[in-house]
């Protein structure tokens, strides 16, 4: 069990990283609603530092900010940009609700005085205030969170199925340029097919939704939208699948790398469904994993079964 002193760096560690966060996060927000609250969770942070810094004395002074700070505000300010404000604040939303957690648990160890105890009530309180205050915002930007769905829906959908197929036609193609140009016509096909078909589907919904009087409105999102990210992001999982036989790799090789990095591109994939849906990150990560490498396996035995039994080659 971690003594007091250990538990009260640990949380003086956290306020340091979430205060700087917020803190620079402020310096870059365009928008004046979202810019506001990150400058008062960054005065609030601020005061829960002084806290924890009373608390340990002159040992405060061996805590330092984490060094991996701006590695973190680069990566939200990237997310900020590339996937949207809906997410960010998701995942700001998930990442006080861990704080939170910590903090209770805190409480229920034996290891804190009483009077440790009244600060850290007071600074739980202030963290379910920040909480809330995201959950608020996540709330109103939910239908950005719908386009960044779509955007993984189309991720997803490309990297798994190009996969299978460049996994199948690298056992029996003669050369890696024949598994591109196969591998391609499928994507851009696929691209034009999953576009047309979200967009046909999300403009149904939103037809039946207005015949139904008696149904609550929700936020609405753009069909077409819709419809250009996840075909979009089709075609950009279908170019990582058949990236390593368009630098030349074939056969074997070539397998072997696009299945590393479709895995890869799964695992950042499944993290963002996983914040979005406050779900285990592991748990979703195994799953898309299982599923594409699956797929390609099956593909490859058929191909390899096609090669040997009927001298099949392209």
């Amino acid at each position: 069990m971690e003594s007091r002193e250990e538990m009260e760096k640990a949380f003086l560690r956290d306020e340091l990283l979430d205060h700087e966060t917020y803190s620079r996060l402020v310096k870059s927000e365009k928008n004046a609603e979202i810019r506001k609250l990150l400058k008062q969770l960054a005065n609030k942070e601020q005061e829960h530092i002084r806290i924890w810094s009373t608390l340990l004395g002159k040992e405060s002074a061996n805590v330092k900010k984490p060094s991996f700070i701006g590695v973190r505000v680069f990566l939200l300010l990237l997310l900020r940009k590339t996937i949207g404000i809906g997410f960010v604040t998701r995942l700001l939303e998930r990442d006080e609700s861990g704080g939170l957690e910590r903090y209770n648990k805190g409480l229920k160890s034996g290891a804190m005085k009483e009077r440790d105890k009244g600060y850290l009530r007071r600074v739980i309180s202030d963290e379910e205030g920040h909480e809330t205050a995201f959950a608020s915002k996540v709330e109103k930007y939910g239908g950005e969170l719908g386009y960044t769905q779509s955007i993984i829906l189309g991720l997803n959908d490309g990297l798994v199925e190009i996969l299978a197929v460049v996994a199948g036609l690298a056992t029996v193609a003669t050369s890696s340029f024949i598994v591109v140009i196969i591998g391609m016509i499928a994507g851009i096909s696929g691209t034009l097919s999953m576009a047309g078909g979200v967009y046909l589907s999300s403009k149904s919904g939103g037809l039946v939704e207005d015949a139904m009087k008696n149904t609550k409105k929700k936020e609405r999102v753009s069909p077409s939208r819709e419809g250009y990210y996840t075909g979009i992001y089709y075609f950009v999982g279908a170019l990582i699948a058949v990236l390593p036989f368009i630098l030349g790799f074939g056969g074997a090789t070539g397998i072997l790398l696009s299945i590393i990095l479709v895995g890869i591109a799964l695992v950042v994939a499944s993290t963002i469904i996983a914040i979005i849906s406050g779900t285990s990150i592991r748990r979703r990560s195994f799953e898309m994993l299982a599923v594409s490498l699956g797929a390609a396996f099956a593909t490859i035995l058929f191909g390899t079964f096609a090669k040997i039994q009927f001298g099949v080659s392209i």
